[in-house]
């Protein structure tokens, strides 16, 4: 009889041990799949922002040359970029940001904050990614950098606070009308059609190339981890130091002023 509860007991306990390992698996696969499609709803949502971007630059006159969702191979990197408007004057490079809620930021810092009903979600700063879009173009065209014209675009879901200059971050109700105040002819016609022309043959999509940007940004991301663990700064390479200021403690670049880098903690 004592031999017959101990193999009840065992079998038991292995039935438990197997229905706690198809539960972990359960939650596993679960968790990944709640991860994907928050991965995919953001990538549409991000891609009905940049749609609706498109649609209002179309508005704009026929001296203007719009390229749309652009991927450029320059020094072995690809960039990709929402919107690109080549006009006589000027270059107009948009970063389009589809978010709801309150947006905070300031110019020079690495991270924004979105509030939406108090709760608060951290985002790369767009202008710094912009701003990384722009180089790529200057490299390409080898224009000077005054005559490129960096702007983030916000949807109207999102109400703009943050400490930033109000003519290179707006509402998309904005936009052309921002666009249009740049009237200082800066490009020649033959000038203008050559960069139109090296932009068509330079920018291209495939499966590989988008796939391959989405991993170069992951990595990108890693690398600014590990630096920020290990006391570096992400942007010059110099050494983070804990500083306090007028809104409280912060760690910021040995560098200053020549980096503005920052982070909060």
């Amino acid at each position: 009889m004592k031999t017959t509860y101990i193999i009840i007991f065992i079998v038991a306990l292995v039935i438990f041990f197997i229905i706690i390992f198809i539960v972990a698996l359960v939650i596993f696969f679960l968790i990944r799949l709640i991860r994907r499609y928050n991965y995919n709803y953001a990538k549409a949502k991000g891609r009905h922002g940049e749609k609706l971007v498109a649609q209002e630059l179309m508005l704009l006159p026929d001296e203007y040359t719009i390229f749309n969702d652009v991927y450029i191979l320059e020094n072995g990197k690809s960039t990709q970029i929402d919107h690109i408007v080549l006009s006589p004057y000027g270059i107009f490079v948009i970063e389009t940001k589809n978010y709801s809620g309150w947006i905070y930021g300031g110019e020079k810092a690495q991270y924004w904050t979105k509030n939406m009903y108090g709760r608060k979600y951290p985002f790369y700063n767009p202008l710094l990614q912009n701003y990384s879009h722009v180089k790529a173009l200057h490299s390409l065209f080898g224009f000077p950098m005054q005559y490129f014209i960096p702007i983030v675009v916000f949807t109207d879901n999102a109400t703009l606070k943050g400490n930033y200059p109000r003519h290179n971050v707006i509402n998309i109700g904005d936009l052309n009308i921002l666009i249009k105040t740049y009237q200082n002819v800066v490009f020649r016609e033959d000038i203008l059609a050559a960069a139109i022309n090296k932009l068509i043959y330079s920018s291209f999509e495939t499966s590989e190339t988008v796939s391959n940007h989405e991993a170069q940004v992951k990595a990108n991301i890693e690398s600014q981890r590990r630096d920020i663990m290990e006391g570096v700064c992400p942007r010059c390479g110099g050494s983070l130091v804990h500083k306090e200021g007028k809104y409280g403690s912060f760690w910021g670049c040995s560098n200053y002023p020549k980096c503005r880098y920052t982070l909060k903690r």
